[in-house]
Order: structure tokens, then C-alpha cells, then sequence
């Protein structure tokens, strides 16, 4: 994840980094992060087991749920993030799960000179991508992907369809009710006008979205806060042209990291297969 670039950060919008510090320590109970390393690890064992995985980076890692998965594979993880905070609940985490997996505070659009054709797989999950708010750091961004491969190595991208999302302004993604907590998350829609409204001459884009969390504690009279920052909606045709502008091969788009079909007005996800030929 990187920083809220091109816009000024206001009170009430916070950048990627202090949005995911305010929420590390909610974060894996808001993810299922327990019952989702049991049902996705037979998942990440055939990636691993097709592609002779040996080494990993997790970009936009969070708490590391990618990372402890691919390390209890026997996989050499390296787990990357903006938040501090995200990195260090990470830590915690792989050490009660008994992970190997390493983590380091990193925005992946500085990581060109860090790593240079060092592993087998790179994955960015989590709807990590689109916190990226300008083109230039999403192709760097995908760029130090490629670099960060080794030949023959594969990237996997997962995003919101945002084809969906887009089409239907469907603005929540996700309720999640615990023991003592209500996580629930949505979006605003934020109208970009270009073009002259004077002149009656403009055309109403959706090019930004506000993500919200709002975090209501059962036990304390529901109380609650949010937390919202802003993310740039990636579509599927987007995020294919650009990998391959940057040099992947074998471009490939599917629903889900089981290969399910993509379907524009249907899926929940973008899940991206690409190689470094």
C-alpha cells in the first residue's frame, strides 16, 4: 500500500498507512483470520506444488495471513507493508501460528532496489492494489513486481470487481458480526466532473471511492467509530493492460484464486495470473 498521493489528506481521510494502523488491531478478527488459513490453504498447496514455489513475497501483506499460510507450506515468505502497525500484529500473529514467515515495514514503490530477481512467486491480495491513486505508482508498483521475479516466476493480483462495483454503485462490500463486534464496510461514491458544467459540456466519472470501516463495540453501548480513506477503482481490462505494459506474459483473469470464470457482473473478485517470461 503507498500513501494518499494527489490529494491533499483531510481530517476525516486518512492515508493508507494511518488507516491500516488504526485498524491492526481489529483487523484479523474484521478478516476471519483463523477460519480463512484453515479453508485457503489447499488453495496456496496446488499454486505452490504447480509452480515448484520456494520463495515468496507477500506485497501489502497486513497481519500476514498470505505469509503464514505460504510458510507453513514450507514456502520462504517475505510479508511487505506500509503500516507499521499492520507489520507488527503480523509478527505477533506468525509467531502464535508458528510461522517462519518474515516481515519488514516497506512501500512496495520503493522496493526496486531491495529485491532483483529473488522469487518464484509474488502475490498483492486483499483489494491491495487499488489504494494506488495515480497511474504512474500503479505501474511502478506492478513494475517492482517484475522486477522482484525471478524468470519463469508468477504474479498473482487479486481486487474488487470493480467492473461490478463500478456499474451498480454497490457501495457495501462486507458485514462481519463477532462475539463483540460489528465490522461493516462500505463505500461513497465520489463524482469526478471533467469537463466545463458551465458550458454543459462534462462527463461524470467515478475515478475515487471513499473506503470506510465502521467498527461498532457491542458492549459498550454500540459505540463506534469510522475510518475511511480513499482508494482508485482498478477494472479488470485496466489491470490486464497494465501488466502487460510492464511486461507480463501470459495474462490471465478469473474469479478467484481457484481459476473460477470471470464474470464482469457477477463476481465478488479480479484474481490475475501473470508471468515473467
Amino acid at each position: 500500500m503507498t500513501q494518499n498521493g494527489g490529494f491533499e489528506a483531510k481530517e476525516n481521510v486518512k492515508t493508507a498507512s494511518e488507516f491500516y494502523d488504526e485498524l491492526s488491531s481489529e483487523y484479523a478478527d474484521m478478516i476471519e483470520l483463523s477460519s480463512r488459513i484453515e479453508s485457503e490453504i489447499k488453495v496456496f498447496e496446488k499454486i505452490t506444488l504447480e509452480k515448484n514455489v520456494k520463495k515468496c513475497l507477500d506485497a501489502g501483506c497486513g497481519v500476514g495471513i498470505h505469509s503464514i499460510i505460504l510458510s507453513k507450506l514450507g514456502v520462504d515468505v517475505v510479508g511487505i507493508d506500509i503500516s507499521e502497525r499492520m507489520i507488527a500484529k503480523a509478527e505477533e500473529l506468525a509467531k502464535n501460528f508458528g510461522s517462519t514467515a518474515k516481515f519488514e515495514t516497506l512501500d512496495f514503490l520503493r522496493m526496486k532496489d531491495k529485491f532483483k530477481d529473488e522469487f518464484d512467486l509474488v502475490i498483492c491480495l486483499g483489494n491491495t492494489l487499488p489504494h494506488l491513486l495515480n497511474e504512474r505508482d500503479l505501474l511502478l508498483a506492478l513494475r517492482n513486481f517484475h522486477n522482484a521475479l525471478k524468470k519463469g516466476g508468477l504474479l498473482i493480483v487479486q481486487i474488487l470487481n470493480y467492473d461490478k462495483i463500478i456499474q451498480n454503485e454497490e457501495r457495501i462490500i462486507n458485514i462481519r458480526d463477532t462475539k463483540d463486534k460489528i465490522f461493516i464496510r462500505f463505500y461513497d461514491f465520489e463524482p469526478t466532473i471533467i469537463g466545463s458544467l458551465s458550458l454543459k459540456v462534462f462527463e461524470i466519472r467515478r475515478d475515487f471511492l471513499k473506503f470506510n470501516v465502521l467498527v461498532i463495540n457491542k458492549f459498550e453501548n454500540y459505540s463506534h467509530k469510522l475510518i475511511t480513506t480513499r482508494i482508485k477503482p482498478i477494472k479488470s481490462e485496466e489491470l490486464c493492460r497494465k501488466l502487460n505494459m510492464v511486461g507480463f506474459k501470459n495474462v490471465e483473469i478469473f474469479g478467484n484464486l481457484m481459476k473460477d470464470p470471470f464474470d464482469a457482473k457477477s463476481s465478488k473478485n479480479i484474481v490475475a495470473f501473470a508471468n515473467k517470461i
